[in-house]
């Protein structure tokens, strides 16, 4: 295995590398005029928070860790699981509706379209103040 620098042509010609340092320039700059709250952070009203709770079961938490080691699709995750496929794809629903995952569309060459799955973070911190 070789190993590479790498180098600002890199974060130019790969999107995602682009788009990770535009949101860390975000936040750096959020600390840096300490800022009230932090971009690219969610924060929930109480309501809210026991909406999240509720909904993020322990088979949707499986599919989260699952989906955090690589982007997979929903047949990937479903074999992964020991789950059936539609009932993967409805927990993915949840879990994008809930703004933990974001779900696109590829081509599947032969075999026409599937739905890959990535989280939005690699990292949940819940804080609570009572």
């Amino acid at each position: 295995m070789t190993k590479r620098k790498v180098t600002l042509q890199d974060f130019a010609n790969d999107s995602t590398l682009a788009e990770r340092a535009r949101r860390s320039r975000a936040v750096a700059r959020a600390l840096d005029e300490s800022a009230d709250r932090l971009p690219h952070a969610r924060t929930f009203t109480s309501v809210e928070f026991e909406s999240f709770v509720t909904q993020l079961t322990p088979k949707r938490f499986e599919l989260l860790r699952l989906a955090v080691k690589r982007r997979r699709s929903i047949a990937d995750l479903a074999t992964a699981s020991h789950r059936d496929q539609s009932a993967v794809s409805r927990d993915v629903a949840k879990l994008q509706a809930l703004g933990l995952v974001k779900v696109d569309i590829v081509v599947n060459p032969g075999h026409g379209q599937m739905k890959m799955v990535t989280p939005v973070a690699t990292r949940i911190a819940i804080d609570v103040s009572l």
